[in-house]
């Protein structure tokens, strides 16, 4: 009995081995059957396309007034009239703006007639003086006479005061009337008539227009790999075909709170009469360097400590990783040099969720 279920154990355990075996060989079996039932992932690509010369890509910006001038009156007061308005052209000396003259106009008669009192007594004193001198030492005193020149000393500086005092009242009065000290284009307009505005508010804008900028947001990544001499072409969106160039005429010390960009100014040399006043424009900054592909960031895929992306064999729509050498990283994308070829079909987006040799079909839009 004994020997018969000795006897029986190793078959027992070849038949569990052997049901064992079946059972992993048909479970990879199903595996392959679901593997090549399962449809081919649809992904979005683009094309690789290395340019000869580097690029930090293209910024939008807008054309500016390298000037612009805020007028304002030097007093507070309420506007009666006001001369001009947006788009208009002024020269210099045109008039922008009056305020309310009355209470300027009153105090510049009452500081004419304390000249004219001033001088009166200017006269008497001066022909006492000269009694005075005529009749000393024969009839009149030294304290007379010394007092007569100092009567005529106080009322010579009374009338210095009263034109000084005229000449204020003259200047207040001016000032009433706002007047364009350089010729340009109005851009905007801060008062109404019958508005009461303030000493130095601003009441019109006015900007030159010999001279423009293009103003852009860059990132400062792009500040600091770049000089402030560096030469920018710049086009405007609505016409491509017009151009112009400049360069770097002012970069902002600070950030804004938001973007965390930095406001470049460029100076644009002969701007064509097309580059209007905050038309949109495409600047691009190009310098010789290295041939480089730019893709986007949701490109990028991460392999260890290697920089790779995901590319698409046309051949048999399976994927690969291919790592890749990054020449600089920017706000929403990133140059490669080595590792690609142009042409190749690099996945760019969904980057997590791609294996080694899967199945694939590309999306429509993608770049191909």
């Amino acid at each position: 009995m004994r020997a018969r279920l000795a006897a029986s154990r190793p078959s027992a355990i070849l038949g569990v081995c052997a049901v064992a075996l079946a059972t992993l060989v048909l479970a990879g079996c199903r595996d392959e059957e679901e593997a090549a039932a399962r449809p081919p992932r649809p992904v979005k690509t683009i094309a690789v396309s290395f340019n000869p010369d580097d690029t930090f890509g293209s910024l939008v910006g807008e054309v500016r007034p390298r000037t612009e001038t805020n007028f304002g009156f030097r007093q507070g007061g309420e506007i009666r009239e006001r001369d001009v308005e947006v788009g208009d052209l002024v020269e210099v000396g045109t008039v922008l703006a009056r305020l309310d003259a009355e209470d300027a106009q009153d105090a510049l008669r009452k500081a004419e007639a304390n000249l004219f009192a001033a001088r009166a007594q200017l006269e008497n004193a001066e022909a006492e003086r000269a009694r005075q001198q005529q009749l000393y030492p024969r009839t009149s005193t030294r304290q007379a006479l010394e007092s007569a020149i100092a009567q005529a000393s106080t009322a010579q500086a009374g009338v210095d005061a009263a034109q000084a005092g005229l000449r204020i009242a003259q200047t207040n009065l001016d000032n009433r009337v706002l007047k364009a000290n350089s010729a340009g284009v109005v851009t905007a307009v801060g008062g109404e008539v019958g508005q009461v505005v303030g000493g130095g508010q601003m009441v019109v804008r006015v900007a030159k227009l010999d001279a423009r900028d293009a103003v852009f947001q860059v990132p400062e990544a792009t500040i600091q790999t770049t000089g402030g001499d560096a030469r920018i072409e710049v086009q405007l969106l609505s016409n491509p075909n017009v151009k112009a160039t400049g360069t770097v005429r002012e970069i902002s010390p600070t950030a804004d709170p938001i973007t965390r960009n930095f406001t470049v100014r460029v100076a644009l040399d002969a701007a064509p009469e097309d580059f209007r006043f905050g038309s949109a424009v495409r600047g691009t900054l190009r310098f010789p360097g290295p041939p480089a592909a730019r893709l986007p960031i949701s490109a990028l895929f991460n392999q260890g400590n290697q920089t790779a992306v995901w590319v698409v064999d046309t051949a048999t729509s399976t994927t690969k990783l291919m790592p890749v050498e990054v020449q600089r990283f920017d706000t929403d994308d990133f140059l490669v040099t080595k590792g690609l070829a142009s042409g190749d079909n690099v996945v760019a987006a969904g980057v997590q969720q791609i294996r080694p040799g899967m199945a694939v079909r590309l999306l429509e839009g993608s770049t191909e």
